[in-house]
């Protein structure tokens, strides 16, 4: 199909040579033999008038006009993507599909851990690929390659929609052998024993607890940093230090590990999360069915519906 003698079936390589600067990987984005792409190249070249990918050292770069035509390009994709998705009513158990959800460990914990469960139940064709907020950039749901993201509901971004999930709190985590505390955690107490801090990503972006003292004028000893969470528990037990996590997850920390879950101390903000998607899938069935679950699953699971 032809639009203005532009042939439509160009704009996934014309998508893909924008993406990856490269024919040779735009091709295999596309699963086409590279000179089909270098063909596809030359007639879209030829129908703008500019040469769209330019040498520049040993790859190529995009024109200042390719650069203007990418996120219309990937927007008009998204879009005839989502149609092709739409259905009147559809099945949970009909749908095939993969989906992207990107969220911490905790979120996993406390949240989409009973997602997976029913999906195995009412939408076995569902497939997830689960990735780690730390590393996450808000290009990539713009750009479609990630399907959902749960995360604070502070940092959703205000180009697509969003819905908040659930509330929560924090609490510290000490191991049950603990010989430094007595029945309470006290202020001074938080401020003297040693900690287990969770640093995510490369940026080693610091967590809301941690942002707090820092507003308090306030300073703990954090003797180990971990990457996530979920890793905090095996650096507490059979030690004197302690923790900041997340209410819920200590709950469910304390059922696996031998922990006490006691009162901070320290005022530290509410924790609200809110789950985002792509603007242009607010109708897509296995989207909405995703949400749908999340919300039944915060109250089954007793978490605090925001």
């Amino acid at each position: 199909m032809r639009i203005n003698r532009l042939d439509l079936n160009q704009l996934a390589c014309l998508d893909a040579l924008l993406a990856q600067r490269s024919v040779s990987r735009a091709a295999q984005q596309v699963h086409l033999s590279q000179p089909a792409v270098s063909a596809a190249l030359a007639r879209l070249r030829s129908y703008f008038g500019d040469p769209l990918l330019v040498p520049a050292g040993r790859g190529m770069d995009l024109t200042p006009f390719a650069r203007s035509l990418a996120q219309p390009v990937r927007d008009l994709l998204l879009q005839a993507q989502a149609l092709t998705r739409r259905r009147p009513e559809l099945d949970p158990a009909c749908i095939e599909r993969d989906m992207t959800i990107v969220a911490s460990d905790y979120v996993q914990t406390v949240a989409l851990n009973g997602l997976f469960k029913r999906a195995e139940q009412e939408a076995p064709g569902i497939r997830f690929e689960l990735r780690p907020i730390s590393g996450y950039l808000a290009e990539e749901l713009d750009q479609g390659g990630v399907d959902l993201v749960v995360s604070l509901a502070t940092g959703v971004s205000p180009a697509h929609p969003s819905e908040p999930l659930f509330r929560d709190t924090f609490s510290c985590i000490a191991w049950t052998g603990n010989s430094a505390l007595g029945r309470t955690l006290t202020r001074d107490t938080f401020l003297r024993l040693g900690h287990v801090t969770a640093l995510l990503g490369r940026g080693r972006t610091p967590t809301l607890d941690q942002i707090a003292l820092e507003a308090q004028g306030l300073a703990r000893r954090a003797e180990v940093r971990v990457p996530s969470f979920t890793l905090i528990p095996g650096c507490v037990v059979g030690t004197n230090r302690i923790a900041t996590v997340q209410t819920m997850l200590a709950k469910r920390l304390a059922r696996q590990w031998p922990l006490r879950v006691l009162r901070c101390p320290i005022e530290i903000a509410e924790i609200v999360a809110a789950v985002q998607w792509h603007r242009h899938q607010s109708h897509d069935p296995a989207i909405n069915w995703v949400r749908q679950t999340l919300r039944e699953v915060v109250r089954t699971e007793r978490l605090r519906p925001a």
